[in-house]
């Protein structure tokens, strides 16, 4: 099968490959079609670029972060500069999404978690809606990012000390009750918003989801695990269709205050907080919040119903970091595993998105770990972070939900702010988009909790 790819617009400033290659892409080039392929067939997101993966696509290509100076109406600090905030806007859509009743159960990046979901499915295609209830799987990641919050309490305080009606005042019940959204009376049900399980509840109630499910916590990792976890169910016939969903978000004054002390976040300065990956000048990265969310199915199945796949997804590795003692030599042997299972190797990717979170230590790391994975293979290495911040357990989803656009326009975007790279060994993109055609792509995730991770996707097989 051969795949044109879309002619350029010779006004865009394209960079061509210096070293091209034919790479080699398993199950597209003579091994036909594989019906029990995992595909993704719909994508959902909401993030600080907007809505919708083709928001985040733009963003990224043309290298305009969506971070902005930081705002809360309960945490006010001189110490946290810049944040990837959902737009009010769509995160007020994002609670609009759910429905009334529900509300009260939820938090706002639970809301946009549910909004990624429903957008989805949509792109799934109607026939998707066949599927029996009992046959879809659901597969959360979250952050541990949960209600009581300090903030919470915080705004629970504030509106007890300004209510004037008779039941009012600084009641311990009534103020626990207000801080978990219902002003009256306390509801022990409501104890979900407090749950690291909260974004799976909240969405297998409102869309209906009675099959298999499992919820994963904390970081990058959770997103990994929950794409395995769908992977398997799909295999083993435990679902017909599984959605994966990676939600949270870094704005809650404890974990904001864990990550600056723990000297992780970017000072600002006089041009704004930019997150400058593997820059020679990195200080430091800049948190976000955001949701997204991908359905898997078999590609058999997808072909029957008429879904369009997107993208394969062929794998996921997860694995202690160098926080616990490995090293990045070491630390290559789990996404160099995850390529031979799959007849890669580093000089057949079509392209490396790396983590890039912008503090000194975890570059550092990474830049020794890409040199030790790629050994001057010549594979260009990419960087979403710069444009969105560091987004936890979306992150992962993010860079597979781009993954089509990098097949269908064959570029890898630069990495915004870069000017000062690590080294030479590793050919970082710069300055412009790389024309490149992309078949693979591999894209790695530290946490800051010690584990790394890998996910390998390819162009999906459509004859």
């Amino acid at each position: 099968m051969t795949t044109d790819l879309p002619s350029t617009n010779p006004s865009d400033e394209l960079h061509d490959d210096p070293n091209p290659r034919t790479p080699h892409t398993p199950g597209t080039s003579g091994t036909g079609f594989d019906p029990d392929a995992i595909v993704v067939t719909g994508i959902g997101a909401v993030l600080p670029t907007g809505r919708g993966p083709e928001a985040l696509w733009s963003a990224w290509r043309q290298a305009q972060p969506a971070l902005s100076p930081y705002r809360d109406p309960y945490v006010r600090t001189r110490k946290i500069s810049h944040f990837g905030h959902v737009p009010d806007a769509l995160q007020e859509e994002s609670r609009d999404s759910v429905p009334h009743k529900l509300r009260k159960f939820g938090t706002p990046f639970t809301f946009n978690a549910v909004l990624a979901a429903q957008d989805a499915m949509a792109a799934a295609g109607e026939s998707w809606q066949q599927v029996p209830e009992e046959r879809r799987g659901l597969y959360v990641a979250q952050d541990d990012s949960t209600d009581l919050s300090a903030a919470a309490f915080h705004k629970a305080l504030d509106n007890a000390r300004t209510d004037h009606s008779p039941e009012a005042g600084v009641n311990l019940t009534r103020l626990v009750a207000e801080a978990f959204g219902n002003a009256a009376t306390f509801n022990p049900f409501t104890v979900i918003r407090a749950l690291n399980n909260n974004t799976l509840a909240l969405i297998s109630i409102a869309q209906r989801f009675r099959g298999d499910c499992a919820a994963f916590v904390q970081d990058a990792g959770a997103a990994l695990g929950a794409l395995q976890r769908a992977a398997f169910t799909l295999r083993e016939g435990t679902c017909d269709t599984a959605l994966v969903v990676g939600a949270g978000s870094y704005n809650e004054p404890l974990k904001l205050a864990a990550q600056y002390r723990a000297g992780h976040l970017t000072p600002g300065g006089p041009d704004g907080a930019a997150l400058r990956s593997f820059d020679a000048e990195r200080d430091g990265t800049v948190l976000a919040e955001g949701a997204v969310a991908l359905v898997l199915e078999r590609a058999g199945d997808a072909a029957a119903r008429g879904a369009r796949p997107l993208v394969t997804f062929l794998g996921a590795a997860l694995r202690p970091a160098v926080d616990s003692g490995v090293g990045p030599s070491a630390l290559a042997e789990g996404p160099r595993g995850l390529l031979a299972e799959h007849g890669l190797t580093p000089d057949t990717l079509g392209a490396v998105l790396a983590d890039g979170k912008g503090t000194v230590r975890h570059d550092a790391a990474e830049a020794e770990l890409l040199r030790a994975l790629l050994k001057d293979s010549g594979v260009p290495v990419g960087s979403l972070r710069p444009v969105t911040g560091t987004l936890g357990a979306a992150g992962p989803l993010a860079e597979l939900a781009l993954a089509p656009h990098l097949f269908a326009t064959g570029e890898l975007p630069p990495i915004a702010h870069l000017r000062t790279p690590p080294d030479d060994g590793t050919d970082f993109v710069m300055g412009a988009p790389r024309k490149r055609r992309i078949d693979s792509v591999l894209s790695l995730h530290s946490t800051f909790n010690g584990f790394a991770g890998a996910l390998l996707a390819q162009r999906p097989h459509t004859d």
